[in-house]
């Protein structure tokens, strides 16, 4: 009961703040006042090989972000970031991930910024089917480029699971040998979801600075998720984005750095029925890309 009245409470928040910004938005005179800025940033990207590689690698970016006064509310910000990428090599997919996450900061300058946050995601090649987090937190800013954030999440997640018949599915298939005059095993699957709700701490570090009259900017963020009745459950997340703006000041070169380690995995053998192969605990990713500000 907790749950949904406390993901009702957000999104309605947060939905009831977007006509506001709009309206703002609309009016060049009023947002030239009031000093209000806004960001747009689309990233696009798509790549394939035929032949000896079987290759598709397709990406998506969205972000939106809007920064002034609203009504009595002054130095409020308010953005939605979506992505989405979809890799295959030979038929079989490697990247398969999707987020959407929307954050609403009031006093975003400010040396303490209270925040409400919304993230609804999935991440396919880990076996997340689906994870929706919702809570609220607060930002404080302690040295220049630097601060720590914290929030308190309510999560509705679901995991793939499952289980071989036959052997012991702590074991990878490639590891049993098929005799037919000695032994045959059934290596049948059988897979479903495991959904579980619960509350989650979300810590994070952040170190942001502008270089060289801020054409390049280097973000660091460190995000430690450690779940309320079990701190044994957690996730660690390492990004790290360098955007270079170029001779086109709309025009920048973005190298992205992603290190995201998960504990549900570490030390458990899970088997990934897509591959296989056991799940690992750690993801890195490393891409370089233009992105497009208008």
């Amino acid at each position: 009961m907790m749950f949904n009245s406390m993901k009702t409470i957000i999104i309605i928040l947060l939905v009831s703040i977007m006509p506001i910004f709009g309206q703002d938005a609309d009016t060049t005179d009023y947002e030239e006042e009031a000093g209000n800025e806004m960001y747009t940033s689309v990233d696009i990207s798509f790549a394939q090989d035929k032949g000896n590689t079987d290759f598709l690698s397709m990406y998506f970016g969205f972000s939106f972000s809007i920064l002034g006064d609203v009504g009595p509310l002054t130095d409020t910000e308010f953005s939605v970031n979506f992505s989405r990428s979809n890799d295959e090599l030979d038929g079989e997919p490697f990247t398969d991930d999707q987020y959407l996450t929307t954050k609403f900061d009031l006093w975003a300058n400010q040396r303490v910024s209270p925040f409400l946050f919304f993230q609804k995601s999935f991440d396919k090649t880990i076996g997340l089917e689906n994870r929706m987090n919702y809570g609220l937190g607060a930002k404080v800013s302690v040295l220049k480029g630097f601060s720590i954030s914290y929030a308190f999440l309510a999560e509705d997640e679901s995991y793939k699971s499952s289980s071989v018949s036959g052997i012991d599915s702590t074991l990878n298939p490639a590891d049993y040998y098929y005799y037919e005059d000695y032994y045959t095993y059934d290596t049948t699957y059988s897979i479903g979801t495991a959904d579980s709700s619960f509350f989650r701490h979300s810590i994070r570090p952040k170190y942001k600075v502008k270089l060289f009259d801020g054409n390049v900017v280097l973000d660091y963020r460190f995000y430690f998720k450690p779940r309320v009745d079990n701190f044994k459950d957690y996730l660690l997340e390492h990004e790290l984005k360098i955007s270079v703006v170029t001779f086109y000041e709309a025009l920048s070169v973005d190298f992205n750095y992603t290190n995201k380690y998960n504990a549900r995995y570490d030390g458990v053998s899970i088997i990934n029925p897509d591959t296989g192969l056991d799940y690992e605990d750690t993801d890195e990713n490393f891409s370089v890309g233009l992105s497009f500000m208008f």
